[in-house]
């Protein structure tokens, strides 16, 4: 059953409208009627109703103004707009708002049950399509998080090729497993990366599913490349058909339009065993990779290429590892990047790109450690930004120069934090436990022993905000606890949290909060 709310400051118009039908019979819940907008608002957000027959000169707040308040808090909720006399200038302003349907006085029983009709199919359609949304979705939420978990696990020894089907959706069958990953760098916009491998996609499934027992495609959004994982019969010879990736990526490039673009694919090895197709999954970012050293605009198989004797343990020495991670500790972008050049510089055209990508990772790792903050999700936000932007990279020169250019971005950070993060945090903590009192930017600074002026620019560039809209957020909060705990006055109120003037208050909470105090204790009451 639907819900609906009647709000109309006639008496003799809401009996109208509302003995006008049997509203259950049309799948509705009348759940009340308010006279003015501030109490229909104030219903809105509480009781969360369907759709809402509003009139456009309500008391105390108009229903144009209601749908704008209502729209601001992110309600989901439909209007129809009731009004004394056809204006232009209300049903333009109700359109705009996304008001479909505008009914005169008095209201027509046959133009109400159109109404209701006409809610309840679109509410049935869009929850059939919302249901079949949902399905794809989901089945693709299920293939991407088996690749997810395929990257990240150790190994597929403890899962059952019968268990990671049913658990994700999947048709993998006894036969070759394998995987591929094709990179398109030089694309001007994300949204340019979304629409060719989304159509991408759709070609490739076009050419390899018929042949496949399984085919999962992963894209991550903003990201430059695709993989595919593939698992075929033996008798198929798709493995020797995956060469043609590359045409088809070339192709589909030049259909779109798509000029000056870097392309490159790799083809991990073949695997027999299901436990060993992050293996394949992996080699295939090794193929790819290896573009790096040897060439982009290319098809590169792992069980083809050729590499030197050149390994980690060469390169990735005890030593080399507590250097780079001292440097990093030292904020030192000069000693960090020698160390790096000198690493890189072991590193020929056919070393094996896992020894790259390794070497990658353990300068991301040294930097990160040394700059972490207490916010974990800072950490993770850093290491995925050098990497998406690694994976940018055409040659091994643009690839030592993303990580130096990252780090020193890092240090930068960091070495500022160290100048001026103890002050503001001081500050913060002192307005934090003050805020009621009478403050003053001079007060605060002589508390944590710095000058006025400095800590305005240093709070500033610490916290993203003015030191006054600090103080008055500190405040707005204490307010709000007040209204939710307390049964002092609104005055009270605003004298007990800094504020004499009590106009003034009401004026601050209402701009920081979207409603008056009033309403919103009444929200949480």
């Amino acid at each position: 059953m639907l819900t609906a709310l009647l709000v109309e400051s006639n008496s003799g118009q809401l009996e109208h409208i509302q003995g006008l039908v049997n509203w259950s019979a049309y799948g509705f819940d009348v759940i009340g009627h308010c006279a003015d907008g501030i109490a229909a608002m104030e219903t809105i957000l509480n009781a969360r109703p369907d759709l809402v027959f509003i009139n456009d000169n309500l008391p105390r707040l108009g229903g144009i103004d209601l749908i704008d308040r209502i729209h601001e808090h992110g309600i989901p909720c439909d209007f129809v707009m009731v009004s004394e006399t056809e204006s232009f200038a209300v049903a333009r302003e109700s359109m705009r708002r996304g008001v479909e349907e505008y009914l005169l006085k008095p209201v027509n029983r046959d133009e109400l049950i159109r109404v209701l009709k006409k809610y309840i199919e679109r509410r049935q359609s869009v929850i059939r399509q919302d249901i079949n949304d949902r399905f794809l979705a989901t089945k693709r939420l299920l293939r991407n998080s088996f690749i997810d978990n395929l990257t990240t696990i150790s190994a597929l020894e403890h899962c059952s090729m019968e268990h990671m089907n049913l658990k994700f959706n999947l048709k993998f069958r006894a036969g070759v497993f394998q995987s591929a990953i094709i990179v398109v760098k030089g694309m001007a916009t994300d949204n340019d990366n979304d629409e060719f491998f989304t159509s991408l996609i759709i070609n490739v499934r076009e050419r390899f599913d018929s042949v496949c027992h399984e085919m999962i495609p992963y894209y991550l959004h903003g990201h430059f490349s695709v993989s595919f994982t593939f698992n075929y019969s033996d008798d198929n010879r798709v493995g020797e058909k995956l060469s043609e990736l590359y045409t088809i990526a070339r192709e589909h490039l030049e259909k779109c339009g798509f000029k000056n673009t870097v392309l490159c694919v790799g083809i991990g090895l073949p695997k027999h065993d299901f436990a060993k197709l992050k293996q394949t999954l992996e080699t295939a970012e090794h193929a790819v990779r290896y573009g790096i050293l040897h060439g982009q605009n290319k098809l590169y198989f792992y069980e083809k290429l050729k590499f030197d004797k050149i390994t980690n343990f060469n390169i990735l020495t005890p030593a080399l590892l507590d250097d780079m991670k001292r440097s990093a500790e030292a904020l030192d972008i000069g000693r960090f990047e020698r160390l790096l050049r000198n690493a890189f510089s072991l590193v020929s055209r056919t070393t094996d790109p896992a020894v790259l990508i390794d070497l990658c990772q353990a300068a991301i790792a040294a930097v990160a450690d040394a700059c972490k903050t207490e916010d974990d999700s800072d950490d993770f936000l850093e290491r995925k930004t050098i990497l998406d932007r690694l994976r940018y990279e055409t040659n091994l020169a643009g690839t030592i120069s993303a990580l130096v250019s990252w780090a020193r971005v890092l240090f930068s950070k960091r070495l500022k934090e160290c100048e001026y993060a103890r002050p503001v945090r001081k500050a913060m903590r002192y307005v934090e436990a003050c805020c009621t009192q009478s403050l003053s930017l001079e007060r605060v600074a002589e508390q944590v022993h710095v000058n006025p002026s400095y800590l305005s620019t240093i709070f500033k560039k610490e916290t993203g905000q003015n030191f006054s809209d600090y103080l008055i957020g500190c405040r707005i909060n204490e307010a709000k606890r007040l209204l939710r705990e307390s049964n002092l006055k609104i005055a009270q109120i605003s004298y007990a949290v800094g504020y004499t003037d009590n106009k003034h208050f009401s004026k601050i909470f209402t701009k920081s909060v979207g409603i008056k105090a009033s309403a919103y204790r009444a929200l949480h009451s």
